[in-house]
């Protein structure tokens, strides 16, 4: 019977490894992408990181089966609930966005998802994000003079 035992703790100490390496995994996978998300709605490093704790202990708190399709799309919607709820609705920049082009543009580039999961998280058509995409790049395109774009895009 104690051998038993034995091999039932082992088997639980071992889970209990495997939910901590996969929490790690991802946890290391997401927080850039989580991080520079929440930065494009703070522009504050404390507050993005508040926000990134934030999000990870209640996605996590929620269910460790998560599937990996399943985990950002939580892990960002949270993370979107608590930009809108502080108050942090974007970083002002004169490039003349609208809060949804920002926000599918900070989603695209800075949280890296797919317009699939993007679609899913805001509620829209994949055709939908595509076009608020797309006008939100024109007019950044549109803002960026030669004397203010980056050297890098600068045309010699």
């Amino acid at each position: 019977m104690a051998s038993r035992k034995r091999k039932g703790t082992a088997s639980a100490a071992s889970k209990q490894i495997a939910t901590q390496d996969a929490r790690r995994t991802r946890f290391g996978t997401y927080f850039p992408h989580l991080f520079a998300y929440a930065h494009s709605f703070t522009d504050d490093d404390a507050k993005a990181r508040s926000i990134v704790v934030e999000s990870f202990t209640r996605v996590l708190a929620l269910s460790n089966a998560m599937s990996d399709e399943e985990f950002p799309l939580a892990l960002f919607g949270i993370a979107r609930e608590i930009c809108h709820r502080t108050g942090a609705q974007g970083v002002e920049a004169e490039n003349g966005l609208n809060s949804r082009e920002r926000e599918v543009v900070a989603l695209v580039f800075d949280a890296q998802l797919s317009r699939t999961q993007i679609a899913s998280l805001l509620r829209l058509t994949d055709g939908d994000v595509a076009s608020v995409l797309l006008r939100g790049l024109r007019k950044l395109r549109a803002a960026m003079t030669p004397t203010r774009a980056p050297a890098f895009f600068r045309l010699t």
